[in-house]
């Protein structure tokens, strides 16, 4: 679950509010071993935009994926069953990515991703993501870290009251897994 802007802001240009500012990624999945070092994950992610009331179509996204694990590099395919992130149409999106997690020490891990995002009869808002960073394990479940990312999306079409949201970005995060 974390906080956004992006719907409140989108629900502005377009003339109506919106309270929706909480995005919550609810996922299951089933991970299995298939050979030595090489891990399959098949599953659903829904994300959901609590308060996203007045939007038509709904942002909520409902996607099936397919993952595959080998080493410190991981692939992953999520195919959308809905209309994706609000987009007209757009049922039968996907999205392929491209993740790195290299530890560099015991508790240092050097991290990658790059990823595109293709939206079904709407090729405009298709755009890759590069990102890279590093995360430090505190322990105890807590993890400090930093990464950059950019996009190459269209500019006019991701900018809404001035904000680019495709913009490139340095990112300083803490981090409590339990």
């Amino acid at each position: 679950m974390s906080n956004i802007k992006w719907l409140k802001d989108a629900a502005d240009v377009a003339g109506f509010t919106s309270n929706a500012n909480i995005e919550w990624d609810i996922f299951g999945g089933y991970r299995f071993k298939v050979m030595k070092d090489v891990t399959l994950d098949v599953g659903y992610l829904r994300y959901e935009y609590p308060s996203s009331g007045d939007f038509n179509p709904k942002p909520n996204t409902d996607e099936i994926y397919i993952g595959a694990t080998y080493g410190p590099v991981s692939v992953k395919y999520s195919y959308s069953i809905n209309d994706t992130f609000g987009v007209p149409n757009s049922e039968g999106s996907d999205f392929i990515e491209a993740n790195l997690a290299y530890p560099l020490t015991e508790k240092l891990t050097l991290t990658g991703n790059v990823g595109y995002q293709k939206y079904k009869n709407n090729n405009a808002l298709s755009y890759t993501v590069y990102k890279i960073g590093a995360a430090y394990d505190l322990g105890s479940g807590f993890s400090v870290g930093g990464y950059y990312k950019s996009t190459d999306a269209d500019e006019a079409l991701y900018t809404y009251k001035g904000k680019d949201w495709g913009k490139a970005r340095g990112v300083a995060f803490v981090a409590y897994a339990f």
